[in-house]
C-alpha cells in the first residue's frame, strides 16, 4: 500500500503527522504532535476520531456534480481530492503539508490568496476550498470584490430552496434576530427558466473558525444518560460560553425552524465560532442553512395533514419533540413573522416553484400550531405522541 507522509497543520502549527494512503487519500497512521490542543475539536478523542474528522471533511460524493468530476479527473475518492486540495477550507484553518515542504499558511490560505473552483483547480495550479464543502447541493466559493462568499443552488427543477434560505433571512430580520447569515437571491444565467440561487458572506475570517456541532459534541465522552442536546451545551458552557446565551440561540432556532417547518437541523448544519489564536468560544456561530423548509420535497402534503407529524433530522425525531426542548416560549414573536403575501411575493421570482398555494397553506397551519403552543404548550402532547409512533 503507498503511502504519502503529510503533516495537519492549524494555520503554521504542525498538530500532528499523517500517513496517507496514496490512493484513498484516507488517515493510515497519526503520530500527534507535542501540541494536542491544537487537534480539532471533533478528531481530538484519538487516532479514530481523526480518521472520522478527515472523512467528514471531505465534500460528499452526493454533492453537485462531483461524482463526474472524479470520473473525468481519474480520482478515486472525495479524500483523495480533499489531498490534492490540501483539505483547505473557508470554515477552519486547518491543512494539510507535504513532509518536507516549505509551504505557510501565508502561501495557502483561501482567506487571503486566490482560489478556483474545482473543476479548475488542475488546470489553473490553485487548491480549491470547494473540496471540503459540506451537503448536497452544488455550491462553490467565490471571491466578491474580495470579500469571500458561498453560491448555493438547488436540487432539482426550481429555485425553492435557494428562496426558502432568503426567506430564513427575512424572517430573523423581522424578528430582530442579528445572528443570522444573510442570503440573497442570484439569478442563473443561461437557465431556460428563471431560476436563482443564493449567495452569503463567509461567517469565518483569518481570526474566527467555525466547529460544527457534531465535533463539540464529539470533543467529549457524552454519559448514557444525557442528551446529545444537553451535552452539547455542557461542552459550549465548558468551553467558556454563557449556557443561558447557547440555550437562548437553540431554543429560538427550534421555534423559527418549526414555523418554516425546516426538517433538516442536523449536527453540521449549526456550531460556534472559535477565536483560532486562543482556541476559545467565541458565540454561536450565525443561523444557516435553512432551504430544506417550506414543504420543498413534498409541497402537497399540507393538503392532506393537519401538520402534526413532521419528522426532522435534528436532536429529536419529530418537530413536536423539538417544542418539548423550548423552556421561554416568548422567543419568537408571532406579530414579526413574515405574511403569506410576503412569501409569495418571492417565490413568485420562479414560476415553476409547483404548488405555492398548498405550501402557504401549509405554513399558515404551522403558525395556527405555533401561536397554540405559545399560549398554552403543548396540549395535544399525547396525542401527538402516540400519532407519531416516537417514544422516549
Amino acid at each position: 500500500m503507498a503511502e504519502q507522509e503529510y503533516d495537519l497543520m492549524h494555520k503554521d502549527d504542525v498538530v500532528a503527522s499523517l500517513q496517507l494512503d496514496d490512493l484513498s487519500g484516507a488517515i493510515l497512521k497519526v503520530t500527534p504532535s507535542a501540541s494536542p490542543e491544537l487537534l480539532p475539536l471533533g478528531g481530538s478523542q484519538g487516532a479514530d476520531s481523526l480518521r472520522k474528522w478527515w472523512l467528514r471533511r471531505a465534500v460528499p460524493i452526493s454533492q453537485g456534480n462531483i461524482a463526474a468530476l472524479l470520473q473525468q479527473e481519474g480520482i478515486p475518492s472525495t479524500q483523495r481530492l480533499l489531498v490534492r486540495n490540501l483539505g483547505l477550507s473557508l470554515s477552519d484553518h486547518y491543512w494539510i503539508k507535504p513532509s518536507g515542504s516549505e509551504l505557510t499558511w501565508k502561501d495557502v490560505s483561501p482567506f487571503s490568496n486566490a482560489f478556483s473552483s474545482l473543476s479548475e483547480a488542475a488546470a489553473a495550479h490553485f487548491h480549491s476550498p470547494d473540496a471540503a464543502l459540506q451537503g448536497d447541493l452544488i455550491k462553490k466559493w467565490l471571491i466578491v470584490d474580495d470579500t469571500r462568499c458561498l453560491l448555493k443552488g438547488n436540487r432539482g427543477a426550481n429555485s425553492q430552496q435557494s428562496l426558502n434560505e432568503v426567506l430564513a433571512s427575512m424572517l430573523h430580520k423581522k424578528q430582530g434576530f442579528s445572528n443570522h447569515v444573510r442570503y440573497r437571491p442570484v439569478k442563473f444565467t443561461g437557465s431556460a427558466s428563471e431560476q436563482y440561487g443564493c449567495i452569503c458572506k463567509d461567517f469565518a475570517s483569518e481570526t474566527l473558525e467555525f466547529i460544527p456541532a457534531i465535533d463539540v459534541v464529539d470533543s467529549e465522552k457524552k454519559d448514557n444518560a444525557v442528551s446529545t442536546y444537553e451535552h452539547f451545551i455542557h461542552v459550549c458552557a465548558e468551553h467558556g460560553l454563557s449556557e443561558q446565551e447557547v440555550r437562548g440561540f437553540l431554543e429560538y432556532q427550534v421555534l423559527t425552524d418549526f414555523v418554516l417547518t425546516n426538517t433538516d437541523r442536523h449536527l453540521n448544519n449549526f456550531g460556534i465560532l472559535r477565536d483560532s489564536q486562543t482556541l476559545k468560544f467565541v458565540r454561536m456561530a450565525p443561523i444557516f442553512d435553512s432551504g430544506n423548509s417550506m414543504f420543498w420535497d413534498a409541497p402537497r402534503l399540507p393538503e392532506r395533514s393537519d401538520c402534526t407529524e413532521i419528522t426532522v433530522n435534528s436532536f429529536r425525531k419529530t418537530e413536536t419533540e423539538l417544542l418539548k426542548l423550548v423552556t421561554d416560549r416568548s422567543r419568537v414573536r408571532m406579530d414579526l413573522l413574515p405574511c403569506r403575501n410576503e412569501i409569495a411575493e418571492l417565490y413568485a421570482k420562479d414560476d415553476s416553484i409547483a404548488f405555492v398555494d398548498s405550501i402557504l397553506t401549509g405554513y399558515e397551519k404551522k403558525k395556527v400550531l405555533m401561536e397554540r403552543f405559545m399560549e398554552k404548550g403543548l396540549p395535544e402532547q399525547t396525542h401527538l405522541k402516540r400519532s407519531t409512533g416516537f417514544e422516549r
